[in-house]
């Protein structure tokens, strides 16, 4: 490590970084990232594919001390991370970070949350590795991007992996050295294409498990004294070169240590795409605002990034996966939704599928024009992407709603308060009262006195819970279609 390449810069930091090094912002903000995780992983548990995930993981046997969250089943860390990152990405609804593509919560956390478990490590321990992961990955995806996804590649199962395997070897207490080996090591693992985008597929719902699983097998193999390249960010055949056309490395040194790219990270209120947030958004306030059902509409323009075009402006999405990544469809749900969900409402994973048999929906989704529009580019950052939609009803009238900024965005993040009610909500009826209370409060302890072995315990719900069939989202479908009162 005697040429300071971005590797070694990137492994320093990491093996020195200490939890009073971070403003006491980004240790709240990562505290609140940590619940959200909870809050995810028990809406994706009882999803079929995480089902799948599940019983593969357990028919693959083997024993271990690092539990899948809910259900308490303990398994190898590698495995546990691997189940519990495919709960977290289940249905699209993880934090996102706009500029990098990547999905950190989902690959970082049940990678930091298995070893942490195993090792018996403290909350301030656990808080450490995950802003490391975080920071990792989300410097390495904005060194790549938009390249890497352009090439085919997807960012969470890529930086996703090296992020992972730096937060586990903090947890390990990793020199610099170990850490620099942790990354050559992952670079052996970080994969995952894009294609599903073109023509289907489940895999994309596992992209955050393989990084996290893929985390934990690099830093133990690095533990095992088998290490990857040192230089594997910068080196003529390592990351940067294989991923991208096109890679920036100072975005992985600069300011490091100083500024805190996990500040950048939205929580999303929407199960899709993080930047169709705004556009749904959108949606909900105007089919509130004049009580639409979809007959009335004969027009919608969604003004749109290029970035995302061609990727999420897919009219007639053919299955739940595609509707979640698709602006029309979304959108139009979204109008229709308005009307008695208000403009204040989460879309669900459940109301997709619903949506998805309603053929009012279908028809409003294929009149719904995606076109390029100059102020939504330009309000376009790496943090966000803002919306305009215009509307014509059948009587000629016409309505614009602009959302700059998405709920759950930097610039209109939740609050601790708002996501602790979410985290109830959601988590309801799996844990008692007094269950739910203690996760809250052991999660806001991490800084203190809490231990992670502690809290993940308490994260346990009745038997059965876990493998009980999800609530639908039909309780709007109806009224979408009624002729509105005068």
């Amino acid at each position: 490590m005697t040429n300071k390449g971005t590797t070694a810069i990137l492994a320093e930091w990491a093996a020195g970084f200490r939890l009073e090094d971070a403003p006491d912002a980004v240790v709240e903000r990562m505290k609140a990232l940590v619940l959200d995780l909870f809050r995810v992983v028990a809406v994706g548990a009882r999803l079929p594919w995480s089902r799948s995930a599940r019983r593969l993981a357990l028919d693959l046997g083997g024993r271990g001390n690092s539990s899948i969250l809910l259900s308490g089943e303990r398994l190898d860390p590698a495995r546990a991370a691997f189940v519990n990152g495919a709960y977290a990405h289940a249905c699209d609804l993880d934090d996102t970070h706009v500029g990098s593509m990547h999905h950190a919560g989902a690959s970082i956390l049940p990678a930091v949350l298995a070893i942490a478990e195993r090792e018996d490590s403290t909350g301030r321990a656990l808080l450490e590795a995950a802003i490391i992961g975080y920071e990792a990955s989300l410097r390495i995806g904005l060194a790549t991007q938009p390249s890497l996804f352009q090439r085919g590649f997807m960012a969470t199962s890529t930086v996703g992996a090296l992020g992972a395997a730096l937060a586990v070897g903090k947890l390990l207490r990793f020199n610099a050295e170990d850490m620099a080996g942790a990354l050559g090591a992952a670079g052996a693992y970080a994969g995952g294409l894009a294609q599903f985008y073109h023509s289907g597929g489940y895999t994309k719902r596992l992209n955050g498990a393989r990084a996290a699983e893929s985390g934990v097998m690099a830093a133990l193999l690095t533990q095992a004294g088998i290490w990857g390249p040192r230089d594997i960010l910068e080196g003529e055949a390592g990351f940067f070169r294989g991923f991208s056309e096109k890679s920036d490395p100072s975005k992985v040194t600069d300011d490091l240590g100083r500024a805190f790219r996990l500040m950048e990270v939205s929580t999303k209120i929407h199960a899709g795409a993080g930047r169709l947030q705004a556009s749904v958004d959108a949606g909900l306030a105007l089919g509130n605002a004049h009580g639409l059902t979809p007959a009335q509409i004969v027009d919608v323009e969604v003004g749109i990034p290029k970035v995302i075009q061609g990727r999420l402006t897919q009219l007639q999405p053919p299955d739940l996966q595609s509707a979640q990544l698709s602006v029309p469809f979304s959108l139009a749900m979204a109008l229709a939704m308005g009307r008695t969900r208000g403009p204040q409402a989460a879309i669900r994973r459940e109301d997709y599928e619903v949506a998805l048999q309603s053929e009012a929906i279908r028809t409003l989704s294929g009149r719904v024009r995606c076109v390029l529009d100059s102020q939504v580019e330009a309000g376009t950052n790496t943090e966000e992407v803002p919306s305009r939609v215009s509307i014509r009803l059948a009587d000629g009238r016409e309505f614009t709603e602009h959302v700059a900024h998405p709920r759950g965005s930097p610039h209109r993040r939740m609050t601790w308060e708002e996501l602790s009610a979410l985290f109830r909500d959601t988590v309801a009826d799996a844990l008692p009262a007094e269950r739910l209370d203690a996760v809250l409060d052991g999660v806001a302890g991490l800084d203190g006195d809490t231990r992670p072995k502690a809290l993940i315990a308490r994260f346990v719900t009745a038997p059965g819970w876990v493998d009980s069939a999800s609530a639908t989202g039909a309780d709007w479908l109806g009224d979408c279609c009624a002729i509105p009162r005068s």
